[in-house]
């Protein structure tokens, strides 16, 4: 039981006056309050259909700190279970990923088949594996959620389904394959933070990638003085941003009047099928950063998933996905991996400097002193009016701005005090046309 009321989860964010507390950062309490009211009650990411294709075949994943694994059975269906032996707790599935009939305790070697059941045991719900207790796709991504109380995914996804498509119908995507792996000091929501709406933080933080001529400009020519200070001071970029149901978002750009259409990766751009299905806002977008509430970040440019696992209320693990498109040419594949890997990941250039800003913010948490104030998020607050029209989603035609960020606190502090998914279904925020944020 937490020492924590609801009125005290709910005033950790004052949306209304833009604070956020420091204690949601670094408060072990909250954190392990976190595990139970968001990682165990939202929908999260677990793999790549594209990864499954085939019966037997698995990959390994956590939700939250849970491990658990998602396997075809071999009537096709998807399921995920939790990877721990209902007799003596112990892993069943020991590998990142592979293609099976079976799953084998290694402590007393009960056998588990590809729908949980333990094989040779009387048909008892006890001796089976703990199943997630939802299973769904969206066009290709699997999500699982703990609570059998949840909305469905379309629900729960909701007009953020607009957003991953500026990635998803891009082609026939599948994942490359192999998880990129690794691990930062840093709290999770730091890089939810980053990844749901911080589009100003990459004129300082990424200005010597910016200077070496990576991601400098979008067309932007940063070997002319000129480009240098457009590059530097964020000039030129023009978009809006989205908030939806449950705390996702995204920010987008638009494509400049200089973008090259002939460029390998951007061969998509010509598909009049796919222009036909992104419609003329999609089109226009160059790319977005997309945080699917609360751990899954999306980059539609680099055509990038990467989940943001809790590993303590200071340290974190992400696994990384690329997706390519099955029908696209050799040479734009490569392109695309080239800039894909120099971007972000472990050895990506705009990686480390986005990892150093959460570890050192992360920290700054922790001061018994630092923790009488709050962190602030006014940019632009009380003047991001949504629109709506028959384009896309509602949304805030302003890309720089801190109101997604605001927002994710916002619903993050409604699941951390909603007692059940049918409260939070009643009560939960939702953008409305009209609405100022």
């Amino acid at each position: 039981m937490t020492s924590i009321s609801p009125e005290e989860l709910s005033a950790l964010v004052d949306h209304e006056r833009g604070l956020v507390s420091r204690r949601i950062y670094a408060d072990p309490e909250i954190y392990r309050l976190e595990l139970e009211q968001v990682f165990a009650r939202c929908w999260l990411y677990l793999a790549h259909e594209s990864q499954l294709p085939n019966p037997g075949d698995y990959v390994s994943a956590f939700m939250g700190e849970e491990p658990v694994f998602v396997v075809r059975n071999r009537q096709g269906k998807v399921n995920a279970f939790v990877n721990s032996c209902p007799h003596c707790g112990s892993l069943v599935c020991r590998a990142d990923a592979g293609n099976t009939t079976s799953f084998l305790c290694t402590n007393h070697a009960r056998t588990y088949d590809l729908d949980g059941k333990q094989m040779g045991a009387p048909d008892d719900s006890q001796a089976g594996l703990p199943p997630v207790a939802q299973v769904d796709s969206y066009k290709g991504l699997i999500f699982g959620v703990f609570d059998p109380d949840a909305p469905s995914l379309d629900e729960y996804l909701g007009d953020m389904r607009w957003g991953l498509d500026l990635l998803l119908e891009q082609g026939d995507m599948i994942a490359v394959p192999g998880v990129v792996r690794w691990q930062m000091d840093a709290n999770w929501k730091f890089a939810a933070d980053n990844a749901i709406g911080d589009m100003y933080h990459g004129n300082i933080t990424h200005r010597s990638a910016k200077l070496a001529g990576h991601g400098a400009g979008r067309g932007i020519d940063i070997n002319t003085p000129e480009g240098r200070r457009a590059a530097l001071q964020g000039l030129g970029r023009p978009g809006f941003t989205v908030v939806t149901e449950y705390g996702h978002g995204f920010n987008a750009d638009y494509l400049r009047d200089d973008f090259d259409p002939d460029a390998p990766a951007a061969y998509w751009r010509k598909d009049p099928e796919v222009q036909k299905r992104m419609g003329p806002l999609r089109n226009r977008v160059a790319r977005a950063n997309e945080n699917v509430f609360p751990n899954l970040f999306v980059n539609s440019g680099s055509r990038e998933l990467m989940l943001r696992n809790p590993l303590g209320p200071a340290k974190m693990e992400i696994w990384k996905t690329t997706l390519v498109d099955r029908n696209a040419s050799p040479e734009a594949v490569r392109a695309q991996l080239n800039n894909s890997n120099r971007h972000f990941g472990p050895a990506g250039m705009f990686e480390m400097d986005d990892g150093e800003n959460w570890d050192q913010s992360t920290d700054g948490t922790r001061g018994i002193v630092a923790r009488r104030n709050d962190l602030n998020y006014t940019m632009g607050i009380g003047y991001g009016l949504i629109v709506d029209d028959e384009l896309g989603p509602p949304r805030v035609e302003v890309a720089y701005n801190e109101h997604a960020q605001l927002w994710m606190y916002r619903c993050w502090a409604e699941f951390m005090a909603a007692p059940s998914w049918r409260h939070l279904r009643e009560h939960h925020s939702k953008p409305q046309p009209g609405m100022v944020l």
